[in-house]
């Protein structure tokens, strides 16, 4: 009968581990916004949904031009940033734009990285909407 009794309460362990919460990140989007900077007038919305290893990064921007803008992950801040992007994002057009990142977003949202939106491929050194990628 011990044995029984040792089987059951294992498995009710188990079952309970087995329903334990998943990360924060697999609860749904998480939805940043964006900052305009240097004067762009141009501020906006990153949401990110997870998708298993992958997430999918939409942005929607307003006072956009209709013209491609590029956009980055960046480690580093809004105010100093490394020049190499780590995860080039599609260029924006007409406000928005989705791309996939073979990234999860718990490494997206870690805190040391920035979503930046630039100009225009031809004046990329100007950041016209950047905020620090991380949850609220």
């Amino acid at each position: 009968m011990p044995f029984v009794r040792s089987f059951a309460l294992l498995s009710v362990v188990l079952l309970a581990a087995s329903a334990a919460p998943v990360s924060a990140a697999a609860d749904g989007p998480v939805e940043i916004h964006l900052n305009a900077m240097n004067g762009s007038g141009e501020s906006g919305t990153a949401i990110l949904t997870p998708q298993g290893a992958k997430t999918i990064v939409e942005l929607k921007m307003t006072g956009a031009p209709g013209d491609p803008q590029p956009a980055h992950f960046h480690s580093g801040t809004c105010e100093s940033y490394a020049p190499r992007p780590l995860y080039p994002l599609r260029a924006v057009v007409k406000g928005g734009t989705t791309t996939t990142l073979d990234v999860p977003i718990d490494k997206l949202l870690a805190g040391d990285l920035v979503i930046n939106v630039h100009k225009s491929f031809d004046d990329i050194a100007t950041v016209v909407s950047c905020t620090v990628a991380k949850k609220a």
